[in-house]
């Protein structure tokens, strides 16, 4: 999952705050079903270490897979046919304009047909260098292109963890802590004023109350802005005990609820991690798939799901349930249908289920039959 990058931590975070309680979340019960049904094998057309955003732009389907912590591009008319866009570097056909000081994963897209500018996210690796081997530290990023993903403008770090400098005190094989691993989308609220982009993510970091995938939003207005230019803080703001109203740099943030985590810095680190999230238009729902560690380095226990009405409210997600067993690897993810131009966040009833870039059978999403007790 983390690519070695060679270069040196440079990661502005606030300083440590004083002791907080990590309020807990007491969620609802799940209303959405899932089957699978076999398909014919698709695969992304390159390497896939990460969630792989998509989007549709002039009736083009376009999707990008990240590795190495290089985003690489591809186009074609549907998913069955994409075909790999041409190299605009030696071995690069996506291109961050800015020096970013480390590898940078593309994890989420959102365009703007009206404007033509697609607007995407990242999770960049730093590299520490510590006693036990090389560990990372990742934060998420904004960018924006302005052609159609062959470029990239970055736009700064809109979310990191609470905490100091990071540090080398883990017993995780690869991870030292940080935020990561996520998704984002609009809700389908139509006032400026309150129209939001949600980011669910991986906090790695902070006491184990703390981690786990947690929540951050920002006005959409102020997408090409996402840094103040006064203050130097993020406009994302992080949910914490109630309240969207911590730091996006260095803030608390409380995360879905589980009872059962462990702490990311233990070798035996066991969690939900990696949401991928889509409104499903037939379910009128916004559901989220997602990955249990079981230890080691994010060995898969199983993938989840948990779905929610309103996404400004976490306490509404539902208990996540596990839709899959085993055998599965990193990265759960959907692409919907093309005849509503789907993409990994929006799909129907029916969308393609990917795992690892892989393809090998469909998803069908249903509600949940409400239990009715006999009587007599």
């Amino acid at each position: 999952m983390f690519a070695l990058v060679a270069v040196a931590v440079l990661v502005a975070v606030t300083p440590a705050a004083t002791q907080r309680e990590i309020v807990g979340i007491a969620v609802p019960r799940s209303v959405v079903d899932v089957q699978f049904v076999l398909a014919t094998t698709v695969k992304f057309p390159n390497a896939t270490d990460s969630n792989s955003p998509s989007f549709w732009m002039d009736d083009q389907f376009y999707l990008l897979n990240s590795f190495n912590g290089q985003p690489r591009l591809s186009k074609g008319p549907s998913l069955e046919k994409l075909v790999d866009m041409p190299e605009v570097a030696p071995g690069k056909n996506s291109v961050y304009l800015d020096d970013l000081h480390a590898g940078a994963w593309m994890e989420s897209v959102i365009p703007d047909e009206s404007a033509g500018r697609v607007y995407g996210w990242y999770h960049a690796e730093f590299v520490l260098q510590c006693p036990k081997g090389q560990r990372f530290y990742p934060v998420i990023g904004a960018a924006f292109s302005d052609t159609n993903g062959t470029t990239w403008q970055d736009l700064g770090i809109v979310l990191t963890p609470r905490g100091g400098v990071p540090g080398c005190n883990t017993d995780h094989p690869v991870t030292a802590g940080g935020v990561g691993d996520f998704s984002v989308i609009l809700d389908n609220n139509t006032d400026p004023a309150d129209h939001y982009a949600y980011f669910f993510f991986s906090n790695y970091s902070g006491s184990v109350q703390e981690q786990g995938i947690s929540f951050a939003r920002m006005l959409w207005i102020d997408r090409d802005r996402p840094i103040d230019e006064q203050t130097g803080q993020s406009r994302v703001l992080k949910w914490y005990a109630g309240y969207w109203t911590e730091r996006g740099l260095g803030g608390w943030s409380t995360p879905l609820d589980d009872s059962r985590k462990v702490s990311w810095q233990s070798a035996s680190n066991n969690g939900y991690w990696g949401p991928s999230i889509h409104w499903n238009v037939d379910l009128q729902t916004y559901v989220i798939l997602m990955s249990r560690s079981k230890g080691g380095n994010y060995t898969t226990e199983g993938i989840y799901l948990t779905s929610s009405n309103d996404p400004s409210n976490p306490l509404s997600w539902a208990v996540p349930k596990k839709i899959i067993e085993a055998g599965q690897s990193w990265y759960p993810q959907v692409v919907g249908d093309q005849s509503i131009h789907g993409t990994d966040r929006l799909a129907g009833r029916t969308a393609r289920y990917f795992n690892a870039g892989r393809s090998s059978s469909y998803i069908v999403f249903a509600k949940s039959q409400p239990v009715i007790p006999n009587r007599k």
